[in-house]
């Protein structure tokens, strides 16, 4: 679960690292760099942070929908008779 939270800063660092070589290799100047920089990490911050949502609220459903039982608890079926 601990590794799910930093979803988000992965996705933006990433994301971060793609765009500035993208930006160097092209020659692009200083201010247009920061510019579009600022905004790919914003836009993929929130991307993040809704993945990171989507994923924990699917793995809280999935965990409520197993059946709980104490440890050493003998769990029976229901017997259908004919």
């Amino acid at each position: 679960m601990k590794k799910i939270k930093l979803l988000p800063a992965f996705i933006t660092l990433l994301a971060g690292a793609i765009t500035s070589i993208t930006l160097y290799v092209t020659n692009q100047d200083l201010i247009t760099t920061l510019l579009v920089l600022f905004i790919v990490l914003f836009v993929f911050y929130f991307i993040g942070v809704l993945a990171m949502k989507i994923i924990v609220d699917f793995m809280n459903k999935k965990e409520a929908e197993e059946p709980v039982s104490e440890e050493g608890q003998v769990l029976e079926k229901d017997k259908q008779e004919n």
